[in-house]
C-alpha cells in the first residue's frame, strides 16, 4: 500500500449516537467531501504518520428529514481531530465543538489517488 496521504477515500464516521458513511478527498492540506445530507469542508496537516485538522459539516439536504440526522445530533458542526495515516488508511478521533463530550471515531479507506 502507498504511504501518500493525498487521494480519494471512503469515510466511516461513528459517535455513540449514530454511524455515517461518505467520501472525502484529501489534497494539498484541504478536505472536501460529503454524503447524502452533508458537505465536509476542512483542512489537515501531516507530520510523519500523524494527521491533525478540522472539518466543518454543513447540511445541504432538508433539515426536517429524520433519516438524515447528524451523527452529533446537531448541525452544522466543527470537528477537530487527530489521527494516524498508514498503508492507505487514516484513523482519526475527535470531537465537535458543539458537543465536546461526544467523541468521534472515523476510518478513511483509500479508494484512489
Amino acid at each position: 500500500m502507498t504511504d501518500i496521504l493525498e487521494g480519494f477515500y471512503a469515510a466511516e464516521f461513528e459517535t455513540a449516537r449514530k454511524k455515517a458513511h461518505g467520501v472525502v478527498m484529501l489534497c494539498d492540506g484541504q478536505i472536501r467531501g460529503g454524503d447524502s445530507s452533508f458537505a465536509y469542508i476542512g483542512s489537515y496537516t501531516r507530520v510523519g504518520h500523524v494527521v491533525s485538522g478540522s472539518l466543518r459539516g454543513i447540511r445541504h439536504a432538508h433539515s426536517n428529514d429524520p433519516d438524515h440526522v447528524s451523527i452529533f445530533g446537531v448541525d452544522p458542526v466543527e470537528v477537530c481531530f487527530d489521527g494516524v495515516a498508514k498503508d492507505g488508511y487514516v484513523t482519526i478521533e475527535g470531537a465537535a465543538r458543539e458537543t465536546p463530550s461526544l467523541s468521534l471515531r472515523a476510518v478513511l479507506t483509500r479508494i484512489a489517488d
